[in-house]
């Protein structure tokens, strides 16, 4: 079991989901440095460890597969099955065009406030630049 569905090879799902089970335990917006979730992944399983390294790549949605090892630890610490940690079969992702705002979505929740602040910022110099409208405002 590589822990992707055929055609999920981005990582962003898993992203996504630990990204949450994380927020769930620490809050939002406090979930601590991957070099302290790593120490508290390595107490929560007896010394078994996963490295802040791969911490990164698994939060920033760079690790399209990750073990079955990897899979049990990171569950045994977020305190869910290792099952919670696989997609379900739904449809493909997009394979062409512009990204769904789930999959941007899912990129920009491992990003900081500050970058998060720069891209709304950048969005809102594009849309003044054109003149747009805030698709939101639109009704």
């Amino acid at each position: 079991m590589n822990g992707a569905p055929a055609g999920d090879t981005s990582g962003v799902w898993l992203a996504g989901t630990v990204v949450r089970l994380l927020e769930e335990r620490y809050g939002r917006g406090r979930v601590p440095s991957v070099r302290v979730l790593a120490r508290h992944i390595r107490d929560a399983n007896d010394g078994v460890s996963i490295s802040h390294g791969h911490m990164h790549n698994i939060l920033s949605g760079d690790a399209a597969n990750i073990t079955d090892r990897t899979r049990a630890v990171l569950a045994r610490f977020l305190g869910v099955p290792p099952s919670a940690l696989v997609p379900t079969a739904g449809p493909p992702p997009q394979q062409e065009g512009l990204p769904s705002v789930e999959t941007l979505a899912m990129r920009f929740s491992s990003l900081r406030p500050e970058e998060l602040a720069a891209i709304e910022k950048a969005i809102h110099m594009v849309k003044a630049r054109d003149g747009q409208r805030d698709p939101a405002d639109r009704g």
